[in-house]
């Protein structure tokens, strides 16, 4: 169906029909409309303690000096997951790793969309707006640190050839434009980090999606407040819960782009 791809060399694949995919900022802001319309308020600041106290969570102070109060903390800080865990004295084996995206604009356009295509090594690509092409592959050597730069160097060298070799086509093309973002990575094991922390009551921890946390967002939101409000989780979730850092048990899967 995909009479660019170069097949060969390959012995079979996965495809799902009904697959796609979806504007991160689009749905986020959809979701900040949407609860502001059921009277959340969202409050610019920094966090620099979480405060508790006889073992249980009593809140937040920020930076400001203000102080917030609250019998319930949800850490969903992403990168910076770890670091908010500490301030209260948790560690997290979570670290900010940066992944980079690069924007390409192909001489030969396909036909029609190309679906998110992963190769076995980690190579993945798509189509974008416009016929252009997004890029990236997460790799072993990427940095972990506050770091958002991005490098050309990084496509031309290592990934525009391995895409070469799968879509022949692609040897001419133009980088339009690159950027660069952190994965939350849980080094345990590269899965979420999901439930309240067994040593601090009222704190829960929505952390370490290592790069899967979009697609998992609205079953995580539910299932935390159905944990925080006593109901029922609609989906068992708690595979991931955190006592598996603390007993330093993994889970085991393979598969993780």
């Amino acid at each position: 169906h995909y009479l660019l791809y170069d097949m060969s060399g390959l012995v079979g694949g996965t495809f799902g029909s009904q697959d796609g995919h979806f504007d991160a900022y689009t749905v986020l802001m959809g979701y900040k409309a949407k609860a502001r319309s059921l009277g959340a308020e969202y409050i610019h600041g920094e966090v620099v303690e979480l405060v508790s106290s006889e073992g249980h969570i009593a809140g937040a102070r920020l930076r400001s000096g203000e102080r917030l109060t609250s019998k319930f903390v949800i850490n969903c800080a992403g990168a910076w997951a770890a670091r908010v865990a500490l301030m209260a004295g948790v560690k997290l084996p979570v670290e900010p790793v940066k992944r980079q995206v690069f924007a390409l604009d192909p001489a030969v356009k396909p036909d029609g969309p190309l679906p998110l295509t992963v190769l076995p090594s980690g190579l993945y690509f798509r189509t974008e707006t416009g016929g252009q092409i997004l890029l990236g592959k997460s790799m072993d050597e990427d940095p972990v640190g506050f770091d958002f730069s991005w490098d050309d160097k990084r496509f031309t060298e290592i990934l525009w050839p391995e895409l070469a070799r799968f879509v022949p086509a692609f040897d001419t093309l133009k980088l339009l434009r690159g950027w660069a973002g952190l994965y939350a990575v849980n080094t345990l094991d590269g899965n979420a980090i999901l439930g309240e922390w067994p040593e601090i009551k009222g704190l829960y921890l929505a952390n370490g999606f290592s790069g899967h946390g979009l697609q998992q967002a609205p079953a995580v939101g539910r299932y935390l407040s159905e944990l925080i409000i006593g109901l029922p989780p609609v989906l068992d979730l708690s595979i991931f819960r955190p006592e598996r850092i603390l007993e330093n048990r993994p889970l085991n899967e393979g598969g993780l782009v």
